[in-house]
């Protein structure tokens, strides 16, 4: 899934009107993101999670910045990390940015501005910084180094590093479940359910923003249980199963009977139709016969 050791990467774009969006000091190597594109809008908000034991991947998108560009149009941050399970400094920050973006996106949804990882990116990724690391080479090859992490990921490490730590939350959930971004427990949940992931446990943690509660079954997996999130205040957390087409239930015996009576009128009836056409195709041939003779 990843390359040896932890590698951390910000997406974002600078003021200037040509400028465009571009990872900083370079790119990923796998876009591996882009199975979730139709269940998810990549610059609204986003958290993408996987793991299958040995190593896990993170992505977080929609991250707004106090910066504008051109045309007053926030500029957003995008975040893609990876590394191997177990512990280290990239795998122990996770939960707290995870936790502090679900917690802005909870605020949005209440009405309040929420800045807490936004504010910690900003105050590390100034405004001439990134214009200078937009379109630089990657400062070492992977196959020079391919545990080094750039200049512009290790300021997002000292962002991260800056968040508070989560702390225990009372919110352990296994299995599939749902729940909406702004419901607290399922925040919590999905926090704890983040932090199991980066320590070795096979699945996944997705916020998604193109589905509702109702049709999410596409993201199931047996062999990848998922935790959910959706962009409602509610629900808290709750088993998410796989959606079951409805079957049409049997018409009670004596609508079933009724219909069988009315079909059998209307054959009756076709036949009595076809009788009377023929009596008086006959009756007609008749006539003119007789005056024929």
């Amino acid at each position: 899934m990843v390359k040896p050791g932890p590698q951390v990467y910000v997406q974002t774009r600078g003021t200037a009107r040509a400028a465009d969006y571009a990872f900083l000091c370079g790119a990923p190597p796998h876009t591996w993101w882009r199975e979730y594109r139709d269940v998810t809008a990549f610059d609204h908000p986003t958290v993408l999670v996987v793991s299958d034991g040995g190593a896990w991947a993170a992505y977080l998108s929609g991250i707004p910045s106090a910066r504008v560009d051109a045309v007053g149009t926030v500029v957003r941050y995008t975040l893609v990390l990876d590394g191997p399970c177990g512990d280290g400094p990239v795998a122990a920050q996770l939960p707290a940015a995870v936790a502090a973006w679900l917690d802005d996106v909870a605020d949005g949804l209440a009405g309040r501005v929420g800045r807490r990882l936004s504010a910690a990116l900003d105050a590390r990724l100034p405004p001439d910084d990134v214009q200078r690391w937009l379109g630089a080479p990657p400062p070492l090859s992977p196959s020079t180094d391919v545990t080094a992490v750039s200049e512009p990921g290790r300021r997002v490490l000292d962002a991260l590093a800056a968040l508070p730590a989560p702390g225990a939350r009372d919110g352990r959930r296994p299995g599939d479940w749902i729940g909406g971004v702004g419901s607290a427990p399922a925040r919590d949940a999905f926090v704890a359910r983040v932090a199991a992931l980066v320590a070795g446990t096979p699945g996944r943690a997705l916020l998604l923003n193109l589905v509702g509660l109702d049709d999410v079954g596409s993201v199931l997996d047996p062999a990848s249980p998922v935790a959910v999130l959706v962009e409602s205040a509610e629900p808290a957390p709750q088993p998410l199963v796989p959606a079951v087409e409805a079957k049409k239930a049997p018409a009670p015996a004596h609508r079933r009977r009724a219909g069988a009576v009315a079909l059998a009128g209307v054959a009756l009836s076709a036949t009595a139709t076809a009788a009377l056409v023929t009596a008086v195709v006959l009756t007609a041939l008749l006539m003119l016969v007789l005056m024929v003779w």
